[in-house]
């Protein structure tokens, strides 16, 4: 558990400002060096401090495929006290195509019966959306059956696609109508959404599932959005967030959800193995002590 500030009197904060943020020792599991073993990977992310870990399914299937099962991985996870708090990513809900996202769903659905996770997390990758209507009724059918397992969804803004900003997912999630379907925060797409903390403001705190932190240099007139999104993101503190305001903006919309880092970076990625996890959970844990 970490103090949002350091203060002399530690009894200034109460109770509710320390359980807010509370779960600030999640990974990314992507966001590790690259080249070790899937149970390597897990003992290095213990042993830096995480206690939690968002995984892809791209990277269950890697660990399935070295381990043998999907429960071995889950057997791996339990060893070292990890749990996969969060599943991602589902896309095909965005198509007009019934088929596609029902056989999406049916593989998330036979990796949530094995990892519990709370969350699982949804967004869109293309700059729109055909047949919105049907885009929402679709989503309604993977949070109804996923809700029926006690899983939460949380809908991801990215700014190349048609919910490229906070507005446009609380539109759509006010649409399809399911209590279990809420919003992730990612601080990185914030700042190339345009950094409007003032709509940000306007998600119902209750509704935001998860929160995945990294920092941002300032944009370039010419970058490349992709390749800046998976190889440039920078340590908290290192960028252009205001951190201390979007804390206290968590805090006035009484966010509690898991925090975890997800800084996809070509500096983390030529680290060692451990030397990675460590300065990924150290700084994870930068804007929680300052």
């Amino acid at each position: 558990m970490f103090y949002i500030w350091r203060l002399s009197d530690a009894s200034a904060l109460t109770q509710l400002e320390i359980d807010m943020f509370d779960r600030t020792d999640l990974l990314c599991y992507a966001c590790l060096p690259d080249g070790a073993s899937f149970s390597d990977n897990i003992a290095a992310a213990s042993r830096a401090g995480f206690t939690e870990l968002s995984f892809w399914l791209m990277s269950i299937d890697v660990g399935r495929k070295e381990l043998g099962s999907l429960e071995a991985v889950r057997e791996v996870l339990d060893q070292h006290g990890m749990r996969a708090t969060s599943l991602e990513f589902m896309t095909a809900w965005t198509h007009a195509s019934n088929g596609e996202h029902l056989e999406e769903l049916d593989v998330m659905l036979a990796a949530a019966e094995v990892f519990e996770p709370e969350l699982v997390m949804v967004g869109c990758m293309t700059p729109e959306i055909p047949d919105f209507a049907r885009a929402a009724a679709n989503l309604r059918v993977q949070c109804q059956q996923l809700g029926a397992q006690g899983v939460k969804l949380g809908l991801e803004f990215l700014p190349w696609s048609a919910l490229p900003n906070p507005q446009a997912v609380l539109q759509l999630v006010d649409t399809v109508a399911e209590d279990n379907l809420g919003f992730v925060i990612d601080t990185w797409h914030f700042t190339r959404a345009g950094m409007d903390y003032d709509a940000l403001a306007q998600l119902p705190g209750d509704k935001v599932h998860f929160i995945q932190v990294a920092d941002a240099l300032p944009e370039q007139p010419d970058e490349d959005i992709m390749e800046q999104t998976l190889g440039y993101r920078c340590a908290p503190g290192e960028g252009v967030v205001d951190w201390p305001r979007m804390l206290q903006l968590w805090r006035d919309m009484g966010i509690a959800c898991p925090i975890g880092t997800e800084m996809f970076s070509n500096k983390v990625k030529a680290m060692s193995l451990d030397d990675g996890a460590q300065y990924l959970h150290e700084t994870l844990q930068r804007p929680f002590r300052e």
